[in-house]
């Protein structure tokens, strides 16, 4: 075992170097005008100084908490980038004492138009996907005790869970025989979402540190689904509660919402639609691809107007240090 981890530490190390010379190598044959990286867990602090010698602006769009960052690779190359796109307001524990950047600008997930959308599903995927209540979402403890208490309360509940890490860490016996299988991905994730009556809208990290909203946030009402999901300040300001989303606070309140919403279809069906309304297209990717344009061209001013959508929710802030 020993040996099988060392030897997996040089192959990884190895991948490292020749994925950093491949960055390297499209920067001098494209010569772009930015690099633009999607978390970039891999790319080195070395590789960005090298690129921005050439006159190339460094953004990153960072989807995780930044605190996940420290120990990392990434605790040393987010400082290099230009600014930091980031997809939550608040840094937790002495996080900003550890990484500094040089301009942080909140813009949130968003959702795919391509993978996003409604579908038409069959009996097949009703039979495969249906359910009273679904969750497609990475293990989390948080998860698991909203979950099993919910059961608790519920007993008989027809709930479905799909997704990472629930085979391995999940404790509860009552929520491992609601795991239905792994992550689901491109159509079949948006089937799911259309035949589960009830799609929760679960939060993580920790009791300390919740989310307020996460890409399920989006991706449920872009593909037309009826979302139940935790109530925040963030989410209210996304869409209207009772008209546009359903939200919980509690577990009782959960178990209540789950009866309601079971019991009026129409009303259900009736915000899935208002909420994909919202959603579409003010949220999607697209959008916060064109924020991202639109603070590079204020900034740079390198990019002209590519006549992209209106903004959505969130507005390009003030650079910060």
């Amino acid at each position: 075992m020993r040996v099988s981890r060392a030897a997996l530490r040089v192959v990884k190390s190895h991948l490292i170097r020749e994925y950093n010379m491949r960055v390297l190598d499209a920067a001098s044959a494209f010569q772009p005008d930015m690099l633009l990286a999607f978390k970039g867990t891999y790319v080195t602090a070395n590789t960005l100084r090298k690129i921005r010698a050439r006159g190339i602006a460094l953004y990153n769009y960072y989807p995780d908490r930044m605190v996940f960052a420290c120990g990392t690779l990434l605790e040393d190359s987010i400082p290099e980038y230009d600014c930091v796109f980031d997809t939550k307001r608040l840094w937790d524990g002495d996080t900003g004492k550890r990484i500094s950047v040089r301009n942080l600008v909140f813009i949130p997930h968003g959702y795919d138009s391509e993978i996003h959308h409604p579908v038409q599903v069959n009996e097949g995927d009703n039979r495969q996907y249906g359910c009273e209540v679904g969750v497609v979402a990475t293990h989390m403890p948080v998860k698991e005790q909203v979950l099993d208490q919910l059961l608790q309360v519920r007993p008989r509940l027809g709930l479905n869970i799909w997704g990472g890490q629930w085979g391995e860490y999940c404790r509860s016996e009552r929520v491992k025989n609601c795991v239905r299988g792994t992550p689901l991905t491109g159509t079949a994730y948006t089937k799911a979402i259309l035949c589960m009556q009830v799609n929760l809208g679960l939060m993580g990290v920790d009791h300390n540190a919740k989310d307020e909203t996460s890409t399920r946030t989006y991706e449920i009402p872009a593909c037309g689904g009826f979302m139940l999901h935790e109530r925040s300040k963030e989410v209210l300001e996304l869409y209207q509660e009772g008209r546009e989303v359903a939200c919980f606070e509690s577990v009782q309140e959960l178990a209540e919402k789950i009866d309601y919403y079971l019991a009026h279809r129409e009303e259900r069906e009736a915000i899935a639609r208002a909420g994909h309304a919202r959603c579409v297209p003010a949220y999607s990717y697209d959008n916060r691809v064109a924020e991202i344009l639109r603070w590079h061209q204020q900034v740079r001013g390198t990019i002209r107007d590519a006549g992209r959508p209106e903004l959505g929710a969130s507005q390009v802030a003030t650079p910060t240090r």
